[in-house]
């Protein structure tokens, strides 16, 4: 007697899990909307975040940072768009790598050294100041132990003279023995060196971030 009552209940209890296994829903989806799998709402999250990140680039595009105030740096929206606008500009003046110098030039035919950074700044619509020396004022001041790439540095004419007559931009950081610039040489036209050589030590005066952060 006890065998059969205790098999019905358990009978019983099997066909009340077995309804309650079938009836039960997924909890992905919201009540009265169409059922989506986990893979399915991830998949419109991340396509949400891809377009939500098109839309702030394209919002973006076209402007420039105009300032009377030659100390004003280039206001971006994000860490990201930072990165991006740091490497465009680096990419643009590597690819005058070569061009002969050329004073007051800023094309292939002949480019010299503020012309180089106002040519390279162009292709992210940011319009920097003409001479060398109205550049170490577009910025923030930095050391050269607190260096990034994107950073302007300058230089005298020789290691006695405090006075800009040169300008070139951080390409590389290396280490703290190789921090490689990109510049328009008088004789060597545009090239890279490393801003940690003696020579250019000698001759080193500021740097500033025109990025700001």
């Amino acid at each position: 007697m006890r065998t059969s009552i205790t098999n019905y209940l358990l009978f019983i209890f099997f066909i009340g899990l077995l309804a309650s296994c079938q009836s039960a829903q997924p909890t992905f989806s919201k009540r009265g909307e169409t059922y989506k799998s986990a893979r399915e709402i991830a998949e419109e999250k991340r396509q949400a975040r891809k377009q939500a990140r098109m839309a702030a680039r394209n919002g973006g595009k076209g402007k420039k940072v105009a300032s009377k105030d030659r100390t004003s740096r280039t206001k971006v929206p994000n860490a990201r768009r930072l990165d991006e606008n740091v490497a465009t500009v680096i990419h643009t003046a590597r690819s005058y790598t070569g061009t002969p110098y050329r004073w007051g030039g800023t094309t292939r035919v002949g480019m010299d050294c503020s012309g180089l950074l106002c040519t390279s700044f162009q292709s992210i619509n940011v319009t920097l100041p003409r001479t060398s020396e109205e550049q170490s004022r577009y910025g923030k001041p930095v050391k050269v132990k607190e260096l990034k790439e994107g950073d302007l540095v300058f230089f005298g004419a020789n290691k006695y003279s405090r006075e800009i007559t040169h300008v070139g931009m951080v390409t590389e950081v290396i280490n703290d023995n190789e921090i490689k610039f990109i510049h328009a040489s008088t004789s060597l036209g545009v090239i890279e060196n490393n801003l940690i050589s003696d020579y250019w030590q000698k001759i080193f005066i500021k740097a500033v971030r025109p990025f700001e952060e």
